[in-house]
């Protein structure tokens, strides 16, 4: 284990000097997106009441909170918290604030540009895995919405805000456990994004799902970390792969519909008696609202057969009944 522990400390090493350098942030800007193509839909319930009160000027992430005013900008003081901190660069804010009425959009362009204007060249806390993947994809889904109160110069930087971090996604090393999620995050950006740019990214992406999808996605339906809520999540993810892939008039591979099958399947199966999501294996308890949303789609509907007869884990509560 010590050469296999010596040579990911030199490639972290490696990546952490190659990625912040003049020739790579070069490299992921080109080609330069021709504009956006198609508006996924992420089936992720939005949070109405935190999307208000930040519109109103009030951040609340991952149980801290951060008092703005109407115009302040969160990415220019300390952040409460270090989970505050990845939930604020990872946009975990912008389907909530979307949601929360017309003015919205114009909201979420100000803070995109008081992020970009610190941290859009390049930053290791903000361009870590950890937040670029989950960005990656807020950004993705919010696009055509933003887009809509957005000038021609706001939308170029948009887009290749989005090609850019899609492309890092699939340069990354850092979390091999996260591969088939970074690469349908990557595809997902690469269909909103029109011409040259969106195309590679869906070829790069797609090879990628299909060579991990069924490693991941087990027969009976769990997730290869055997935690609920990462199939959970993976599932949302893929429904909104899906969606984008129609959108842009392209089918979707197979082996990512039978996963969709097998993922809701198990959804259905964890979901106990009380209606929250089992919970183990490092997942938390998902609330019923999460649970319909990501099993809209299928017919047999978020209970299983089985739920009367299954033994509660336990109750959702708190944060973690989303």
């Amino acid at each position: 284990m010590l050469p296999r522990a010596l040579l990911a400390a030199a490639q972290g090493h490696l990546d952490r000097e190659w990625f912040g350098a003049p020739p790579h942030r070069a490299l992921i800007s080109h080609p330069r997106p021709e504009g956006l193509a198609t508006n996924p839909h992420d089936p992720r319930p939005a949070d109405l009441e935190r999307g208000r009160q930040l519109q109103a000027g009030l951040m609340v992430l991952d149980g801290g909170s951060l008092r703005l005013g109407e115009e302040g900008d969160p990415f220019d003081r300390p952040s409460p918290s270090h989970a505050f901190a990845v939930s604020l660069h990872r946009f975990d804010w912008l389907p909530d604030l979307l949601a929360a009425g017309s003015s919205a959009p114009r909201t979420a362009l100000r803070l995109l540009h008081d992020w970009r204007r610190v941290f859009g060249t390049w930053n290791l806390f903000s361009w870590s895995g950890a937040c670029l993947e989950r960005r990656t994809f807020h950004l993705a889904c919010a696009a055509r919405t933003l887009a809509v109160e957005a000038s021609d110069a706001e939308i170029a930087a948009l887009s290749l805000d989005l090609a850019r971090g899609a492309r890092q996604l699939l340069m990354a090393h850092d979390a091999p456990d996260r591969f088939l999620e970074r690469a349908v995050v990557a595809t997902v950006a690469g269909a909103v994004l029109a011409g040259k740019a969106g195309d590679r990214l869906i070829e790069a992406g797609l090879k990628r799902v299909e060579s991990a999808i069924d490693t991941i996605v087990l027969a009976d339906g769990g997730h290869a970390s055997r935690s609920p809520e990462a199939g959970l999540e993976l599932l949302f993810d893929l429904l909104t792969l899906d969606d984008a892939l129609g959108q842009r008039g392209r089918p979707t591979p197979e082996s990512v519909s039978r996963a969709i099958d097998r993922l809701s399947s198990a959804a259905r199966f964890f979901t106990l008696a009380d209606g929250c999501l089992a919970a183990f294996q490092g997942g938390e308890a998902v609330g019923p609202r999460r649970i319909a949303a990501a099993l809209a789609h299928d017919d047999n509907g978020p209970r299983p057969p089985m739920s009367a007869r299954m033994p509660v884990i336990r109750k959702c509560r708190g944060p973690a009944s989303r």
